[in-house]
Parts: C-alpha cells; structure tokens; sequence
C-alpha cells in the first residue's frame, strides 16, 4: 500500500478541492475526476470507489433534475409546460440542464477527493500528526467519528437479541413499529452514558489536560512526499495563474459559451500535471524497487 505523509495529501487534496470549486468549466471538473478515479483504481480500491459513488449518485440526480426546473434562465428551451395553478409554466432549457450536470460533476468530484485522501494516508499517522498542533480538536473528532461506528454495532447486537426475544421489528402498523424500535433507544442511551463514563476514567487515569502532552509518534517524510510536494507547487502556480487570466471559467447564461482556445491550452498543463501524478502512484504500486526507493 502506498501511503504519504498527512500533510502532503492535505495540501494535494485541498488543491484539488478549491480547483473543484473555483473552475466552473465542464473539462477542468472533469479532467481532476478522471484523475481521482484512475489514482483509486490504480491504488487497488474499487470496492470502495463503487459505494462512494452510489452514495452520491442519488443527490447528483437530484440535482440535475430540481435545477432544470427552478432555473428557467437559458435561451435553449427544450420543453415548455401549459400554465399550471401556483407555478405557472415550467420552462426547462438546455442551459439549465447543462448548468444542473455541471454541478453534480463538481460534487461527485469533491467526494471523491476525500475518499482519494483517505486511500493515500493512514489514519493512525492523520491523528498523529493533527494531535501535535490541534491535540483537543483532534480527540473531539475522533471519538466522535468512532462513537457513530460504536453505536451502529451497539443497535445492530441489541436488536438481534429483541429478535430472539420474539420482537417484530417488520409490523406492517407504523404505531407499533415505533413501539417494537422504542426499547432500544433507551438502551443504547443508556450504553452511550456508560461508555462516555469509562472514557472520561480512561483520559483522567491518563492525565489528559494536565500539562503538554510529552510522547507523540514520529511520522517521517519519505521521497514520495517530497515528490508531490513538487506536484503540489506546480499545480497551486497553475491554479494561481488561472485565476488572475480568468481561465476556466464558463458561462452557461443566457447561452452556453463556446470553448475558448486558451482554456483548452491552459487545460493541457493541468493534466500534465495530474499525469504526473498518476504515473507516481502507477509506479509505486506496479514497481516494488520503485516504491521502497521512494
């Protein structure tokens, strides 16, 4: 597994994330989500790229379908409905279809990136290196992304045993149903009360909040790191440089705007860039001197 240093791939994936956000045209959005889902595919976490996506999926539709028929800006007017009570007539335009898609690229791009995060750091070493600087913040969001994983297994265990118990959890009456799921909301109350109890001892035993903290692991910079870091620098220039040429940008009101030559030009450094990403993490999986060279 490839795995760099947290704060190369914060910086890397906040790049990425404000590139997400600040260009509006369909091919720079679409060129760093190739690039998100090649580097997932390439580091072997398929499964994973597939139900990010289908958790996506559904707000990505909603979004293309609700825009189209909010926004009835845009000259290219697909269809036109009669005049309906309250509404009055809902005029969907390519425009609006264009602009609806533009934005469900956008999202399933920044989803991506943290799932690309993730995949190329480990979370022991994240909480490592974010304890040094942000020791409070750190454990508040740990405990509190591990105590929704707690309490899944804690409702999962107690409603097996009230199936054994000869509960019926599939009444077809909603009253009942809410009455066959109450007697477990007070037990995993109760089960949260207790464990918040057994982890305020555990911290105090501890000394937790008593002074600096003496002992952190050490997380060491590899090649790797430096290499992206490379990567990063390029790609904060470009982006930098873009903003100030107003390149990448696209106007979707009141007609779509055609593709400029110097958007596309700019594009091709840009995915030169990503190339060269890719081909690092390409290599370090495919090439085993290659990656403990690095």
């Amino acid at each position: 597994m490839i795995k760099t240093h947290p704060c190369t791939m914060i910086l890397f994936s906040m790049i990425l994330f404000f590139m997400t956000l600040v260009y509006s045209h369909p091919l720079y959005v679409a060129s760093i989500l190739a690039f998100v889902i090649i580097s997932i595919l390439f580091l072997g976490e398929g499964k994973r790229l597939k139900s990010t996506i289908k958790y996506g999926l559904y707000t990505a539709i909603m979004v293309m379908i609700i825009n189209p028929l909010v926004s009835h800006s845009g000259s290219s007017i697909i269809y036109k409905t009669p005049k309906i009570p309250v509404l009055g007539k809902i005029k969907i335009t390519w425009e609006a279809v264009a602009f609806g898609s533009n934005m469900a690229l956008k999202l399933f791009c920044i989803l991506l990136i943290f799932l690309f995060y993730s995949v190329m750091t480990d979370r022991d070493e994240t909480f490592s290196f974010l304890s040094k600087y942000a020791h409070k913040l750190t454990l508040t969001l740990s405990m509190t992304t591990n105590i929704i994983h707690r309490l899944k297994l804690e409702i999962m265990r107690v409603k097996d045993v009230m199936i054994l118990r000869g509960v019926n959890f599939n009444e077809k009456n909603l009253i009942k149903r809410i009455k066959s799921y109450y007697p477990i909301l007070k037990v995993i109350f109760i089960s949260s009360l207790e464990g918040s109890l057994d982890r305020a001892e555990s911290l105090y035993s501890r000394g937790y909040g008593k002074g600096v903290r003496t002992c952190y692991s050490q997380v060491k910079i590899k090649t790797i790191d430096y290499l992206f870091h490379g990567i990063n620098l390029v790609l904060l220039f470009l982006l930098g440089y873009g903003i100030f040429l107003h390149v990448g940008s696209f106007q979707f009101y009141p007609v779509l705007q055609s593709f400029e030559y110097k958007d596309l030009i700019f594009l091709i450094f840009i995915d030169v860039t990503l190339l060269m990403a890719i081909f690092l993490i390409w290599g370090c999986k495919r090439w085993k001197f290659l990656k403990y060279k690095i």
